[in-house]
């Protein structure tokens, strides 16, 4: 098949968006698919265009048997919600006009969020004429209410509903990262949802992400030491609650054995550094970036994952790509949260959960993984087979193929 993407995010971009997308059309493309990706100038997370593509409208390049379209952006690192919509709408228009000029395919996935990348895919597959497979993993405008940006009878909350619904019924297939976002979509959709909606875990390359890995290297680079690592590694974006993850690592000031690391950037960094500032959590190592290719190692160098999300009903359907890098390193979690990840360690048994915003909770689950070796070895065994069973991301590519072949055969 000639298949178009069409995706905000693309390697080399970073972050869990450009990292799933890029796996994706590379494994398609190994299987003999020709794959076009319409994508923007690589500019996150950090909100500016990479060397070597600012100043150019349009960039074509040829990577691992896949053409890649990149068009301009207004890029900016501001975390406000207004500024980034400039961004997205930017992208849209040139990606609208430049994606004109790409040869017709035989079918398009459209990534779903933003939505302004939603609607260039969809308009272009319309007037292209050709079925497209709508690929979600956020809801979008629901996420404007889950931040309080928008009000649900807001002119322009109702508007953008609208909008996305008509993408969600023109769709060939609608594949989401978890079950509550098809629960959800299929509310949206009623009969319309029933047979096009399914749910396709992104999973994890299990042969880049394993235990044994050496982190040695890794540790020394960033200074970690030799004491057992309780870390964060992620953007921290708008759902997480970094506050309550840094007032349970407070609560370890009085372990030498233990350190804390939080590894990533976004728009919750202005929070940690603030709180971080005020000096009382020496036992916190917070490493901005980290390459995606060191990623296995920092899994390798970590003990127990441990996050936090905010209390609101949206974040419940939330499935972070790291969790699959966790459990496919064998890494028990900790987690302050409700919903399907908080369902998912209660049936693997790799981890503990509790409800968001417990500190007290989430100490006492980290302290049971760290003082209770008989327990942690038995979680962290079973977060590999659950991820060996369900997490391959083999898995996934065909699960995408399937869908696709299936819109060009209607």
């Amino acid at each position: 098949m000639r298949i178009l993407f069409v995706t905000h995010y693309y390697e080399p971009d970073q972050g869990a968006a450009a990292i799933i997308i890029t796996r994706l059309a590379r494994k398609l493309a190994a299987r003999g698919h020709q794959i076009t990706v319409l994508t923007s100038l690589p500019n996150y997370p950090h909100g500016r265009i990479l060397d070597g593509y600012r100043g150019r409208p349009v960039v074509v390049e040829e990577r691992d048997g896949v053409r890649v379209v990149m068009t301009w952006l207004w890029a900016t690192p501001s975390p406000r919600i207004s500024r980034k919509f400039i961004s997205q709408i930017s992208f849209m228009l040139t990606a609208g006009l430049r994606g004109l000029g790409i040869p017709r395919p035989d079918a398009m996935l459209v990534e779903a969020q933003p939505i302004f990348t939603n609607l260039v895919g969809t308009a272009l597959s319309r007037l292209k004429r050709v079925p497209y497979v709508l690929d979600v993993h956020d809801l979008w405008p629901d996420h404007m209410l889950a931040v309080g940006a928008l009000t649900a009878t807001h002119p322009v909350y109702r508007t953008a509903r609208w909008l996305v619904d008509q993408t969600y019924r023109g769709a060939s297939a609608i594949i989401t990262l978890t079950p509550y976002l098809e629960q959800v979509i299929r509310g949206y959709l009623g009969a319309a949802a029933a047979d096009k909606v399914r749910t396709v875990y992104s999973g994890v390359d299990l042969a880049r992400f394993r235990p044994g890995l050496d982190a040695a290297d890794f540790r020394r680079r960033y200074d970690l030491g030799e004491r057992r690592l309780v870390a964060y590694i992620g953007t921290l974006a708008t759902i997480y609650d970094p506050l309550t993850m840094l007032e349970t690592a407070r609560r370890f000031v009085d372990r030498p054995d233990v350190r804390f690391a939080i590894i990533g950037t976004g728009t919750q960094q202005a929070v940690v550094r603030q709180r971080l500032a005020q000096g009382d959590l020496p036992n916190v190592r917070w490493i901005e970036w980290v390459d995606y290719a060191d990623i296995p190692q920092a899994w390798a160098a970590t003990d127990i994952a441990f996050w936090a999300l905010r209390d609101h009903p949206l974040h419940r359907g939330a499935l972070g790509t790291k969790l699959y890098e966790a459990f496919a390193s064998g890494v028990p979690a900790a987690v302050a949260l409700e919903g399907v990840m908080a369902d998912l360690l209660r049936a693997s048994g790799g981890g503990l959960s509790v409800p968001p915003g417990d500190v007290d909770g989430l100490s006492a689950a980290i302290r049971r993984l760290l003082d209770d070796p008989a327990f942690y070895r038995q979680c962290s065994q079973n977060a590999r087979a659950y991820a060996e069973q369900h997490f391959d991301a083999e898995q996934a590519v065909l699960a995408y193929e399937a869908a696709l072949e299936q819109a060009v055969r209607r």
